[in-house]
């Protein structure tokens, strides 16, 4: 019978608005689970969303990117012992199930998952035993087939043209990068602070056709890009608070006849009433894991006239990852383009506290919070995280 010793685990408080650390004990789990020591996690905004009350998500330990170990495994588990293995959090039959969101996520030393479940929900993806990509790097591997995902719906649409992105976090760097670099098209981020996107130009390494711009300056970029009858496609992936001024900025920004991928999530209930009551949110369940799939929604925006088409999607498949994981490997996109801090696990509670709040948050100078396991505590204060 396997065993899980005395380890760390990071849970949310009992006002569900923050994080600690706290010790689990050594527990007996039976044959059937798949045991997982956890070597990096990385912080989503959707983490951060869950904490800051914006969606009802009721996980106590949250996290759903990351990479780990396998320590046991049963037999016929499609996974063997030593691997290393993704997490792939949503379930691809049932898509509600979500680790991290509606189950417990891997801010964890050790994760454990029924072996059955695993199968059935395609949650672990091997990575291939020639992979030099280190832990930490491979925690990107998530969000980044996230957006392969995406950009794989985009394209059924419109295979290349320029691209409008609103919102500027980890997601929306990395669209930007790989729409330029997979379909030799420019891109334009946007986001809503001029100071963030002074600070998105000095700190990140950009190809030579996207550009980075605040709400104000996006429309003298789009002109400028002429040849292209302005943008076909666009990505939404700014925060949920956000995503209804967000999507009717893209809406405005994009042409007649584009797609738009919502990547973002709404609040509860929102209907979008420049298109006749679109629940936007339901747009999002039309495309799952790869799996199950559903045309674009074809809307008319009542302010604009145009016609839009809609796309979205929860998880991704395997194919996703591992293509992600064979860009990392090439440096076509890598853990350098993302702006990012490495963390201990005692160190997550106070980063993401400072992730959340809107007076230290502007002076961080990374977007993206990663915890490495196999580092030690040097003794740092929430402060300084």
């Amino acid at each position: 019978m396997p065993r899980v010793p005395e380890h760390a685990v990071v849970s949310r408080l009992a006002n569900q608005s923050h994080l600690a650390m706290h010790r689990h004990p050594a527990e007996d789990f039976g044959d059937s689970f798949i045991i997982i020591k956890m070597l990096s996690a990385g912080v989503c905004g959707t983490d951060l969303a869950i904490l800051g009350g914006s969606r009802p998500d009721l996980a106590n330990v949250l996290g759903h990117e990351g990479v780990g170990t396998v320590l046991h495994a049963p037999e016929h588990a499609g996974i063997s012992p030593g691997a290393r293995v993704i997490i792939n959090p949503v379930h691809r039959k049932r898509p509600s199930s979500v680790i991290g969101h509606s189950r417990g996520g891997i801010f964890r030393e050790f994760f454990t998952l029924d072996a059955a479940d695993v199968l059935e929900g395609g949650h672990l993806v091997e990575c291939p035993p020639a992979c030099s990509l280190t832990d930490t790097e491979l925690a990107l591997v998530e969000p980044v087939a996230s957006v392969l995902y995406s950009i794989e719906l985009l394209r059924e649409k419109s295979e290349a043209g320029l691209l409008l992105i609103r919102g500027s976090g980890t997601v929306g760097v990395l669209a930007a990068k790989l729409w330029s670099i997979l379909t030799g098209s420019p891109a334009i981020l946007v986001s809503k602070s001029d100071e963030h996107v002074q600070w998105l130009r000095d700190s990140v390494r950009w190809p030579s056709n996207v550009r980075i711009c605040s709400i104000t300056t996006a429309a003298e970029a789009i002109r400028d890009y002429s040849e292209y009858l302005g943008a076909m496609a666009a990505i939404l992936c700014c925060s949920r608070e956000s995503a209804p001024e967000g999507f009717c900025w893209l809406l405005d920004g994009v042409t007649d006849g584009a797609i738009i991928d919502l990547m973002a999530g709404f609040p509860t209930d929102h209907k979008e009433t420049r298109l006749g009551g679109v629940r936007l949110n339901e747009v999002r369940w039309n495309n799952i894991c790869g799996m199950s799939s559903a045309p674009a929604t074809a809307a008319r925006d009542s302010s604009t006239g145009k016609s839009i088409y809609l796309v979205g999607h929860r998880g991704t498949a395997e194919r996703h990852i591992l293509q992600a994981i064979e860009l990392m490997s090439r440096k076509v996109i890598s853990i350098a383009d993302i702006p990012h801090r490495l963390l201990t696990l005692e160190q997550l509670p106070g980063a993401v506290k400072k992730m959340l709040s809107a007076d230290t948050r502007r002076h961080t100078n990374w977007i993206k919070a990663i915890v490495d396991f196999s580092q030690v505590h040097r003794g740092e204060s929430d402060a300084d995280c």
